[in-house]
């Protein structure tokens, strides 16, 4: 009866292995069916973040080229306004000049006429509006009126703004 244990024993071990290996064969298959849907998985979400990547990577393009050029142009603006404003500078400081000949040429004019007591006229020229201003004290409406005619003559085209007051 041993023997015809042992047979029913090893049947039922060769089987129970034929079983297993089947069982282990097929988990084999099945395992290997998933990883290769994992792998196409992954290589879609891998080439998904590649095309994300390189959008950003234009809009990252885009926004540099924008930036490049709103910069581009605000250099040419104030590069603009630099040399308007060199050039307003340097008209001033002609205009500038301009004024401190006249008033210069005038007071020496005034100083040089004996007639005129000089001294306590001031001389004032605006080049932008053309203008002398004559402030201060004379003796007389004749000094006044010499004061007038003296920068005139020095000062051809501008404005006379004769503001002298007469004291005796």
């Amino acid at each position: 009866m041993m023997i015809g244990t042992g047979l029913v024993m090893a049947t039922m071990l060769v089987t129970g292995c034929e079983h297993t290996r089947e069982g282990v064969e097929k988990d084999a298959e099945n395992a290997a069916v998933r990883s290769e849907q994992a792998a196409e998985k992954t290589a879609e979400a891998t080439r998904e973040a590649g095309r994300d990547v390189a959008q950003a990577a234009d809009r990252a393009g885009d926004a540099t080229r924008e930036a490049a050029d709103k910069t581009a142009e605000a250099t040419r603006e104030a590069a603009g306004t630099a040399a308007n404003a060199t050039r307003d500078a340097a008209a001033s400081a002609a205009n500038t000049g301009d004024a401190a000949q006249q008033t210069l040429q005038i007071k020496t004019a005034l100083m040089a006429d004996a007639s005129i007591d000089a001294s306590r006229i001031d001389v004032d020229t605006e080049a932008s509006t053309k203008t002398v201003t004559l402030k201060g004290l004379v003796r007389s409406t004749a000094e006044k009126a010499t004061a007038t005619r003296i920068a005139s003559e020095k000062a051809p085209g501008y404005r006379i703004s004769n503001n002298l007051e007469v004291r005796r």
